[in-house]
């Protein structure tokens, strides 16, 4: 892999039983930063557990310092312990229909 390619990361958060008030007043500005990952085209997916016990984020980074700086920089991360693995692969496939700009 050439030094400059970007990497995919899979980020597990670990999310505490409860959250606090001050966690919960904390989720407005994470969603401000997640929408803004999306659109830089760092950010790939974000899903969070139906038990709210559990978050995974797919970043696009060049190395594991900028994943971190990006990962540390979300908000809620203080609440939160974290793991992270590079990923050779991730396939999905989009439930949205192609905009025609026609």
């Amino acid at each position: 892999m050439e030094a400059n390619e970007d990497k995919r990361y899979m980020v597990e958060f670990f999310l505490p039983p409860e959250l606090t008030e001050k966690m919960l007043q904390t989720i407005p500005v994470q969603q401000k930063k997640v929408n803004q990952y999306f659109t830089e085209g760092k950010l790939l997916s974000y899903t969070l557990a139906s038990d709210k016990r559990m978050l995974w984020a797919l970043f696009v980074c060049n190395n594991e310092d900028e994943l971190t700086d990006l990962v540390e920089s979300l908000p809620m991360t203080r609440f939160f312990s974290y793991e992270y693995h590079e990923v050779m692969f991730h396939e999905m496939i989009s439930l949205f229909p192609a905009l025609s700009l026609n």
